[in-house]
């Protein structure tokens, strides 16, 4: 009798922490899902930012040579950007040099002779190009997701379950910053 008894109390525990251990790695990863929705639209937005880059030396190719360094840097930040494999510390340092690197490609084009004689380059330089990219910037910085991510790693890193689900594979969000 005392064998059963143990046995079935053996069992219940056993149980029991199966469905601790479910619960865990089921619930934080339920939990991460909104997260990796704010994920999904920073993601669209660094497409947006690829995609300016593209705007910005499609004009600069009519009128500096490829070779010209702000040219070439710009190219590198839209590469790195875009760059499928890369973290989110890497895309947010590529992000943060495309915004230097493509103002400062534009102020050049500014200042060129042959984008002032080009109406319709003048404008995209002077007007459309600089508002697009402070627009994609201003969407990429990563507020929303930043706050999500940390918001969750705050949760996961400071509770019995959270360790569990760690343990299980649930991995802290990645923040969009450069360190």
């Amino acid at each position: 009798m005392k064998l059963r008894t143990g046995m079935a109390f053996a069992l219940m525990l056993l149980l029991i922490a199966g469905s601790v251990v479910f619960g865990a790695y089921k619930g934080w990863s339920k939990e991460k899902a909104p997260v990796e929705e704010t994920l999904a639209g920073l993601e669209s937005m660094l497409q947006t930012r690829v995609e300016s880059a593209y705007n910005v030396l499609a004009v600069a190719k009519r009128h500096v040579p490829q070779t010209d360094e702000a040219y070439k840097k710009v190219d590198e930040d839209r590469a790195r950007l875009e760059k499928a494999s890369s973290t989110l510390e890497e895309k947010a340092a590529a992000n943060e040099d495309l915004a230097r690197d493509a103002a400062a490609l534009l102020e050049i084009l500014k200042n060129t002779d042959s984008v002032q004689a080009d109406a319709r380059d003048k404008m995209y330089v002077e007007s459309y190009l600089p508002q697009m990219l402070a627009q994609s910037e201003e969407k990429t910085v990563g507020a929303a997701y930043n706050q999500a991510a940390a918001e969750f790693n705050e949760r996961i890193n400071n509770s019995f379950s959270g360790w569990i689900a760690r343990l299980l594979g649930v991995k802290p969000a990645q923040e969009f910053i450069v360190k």
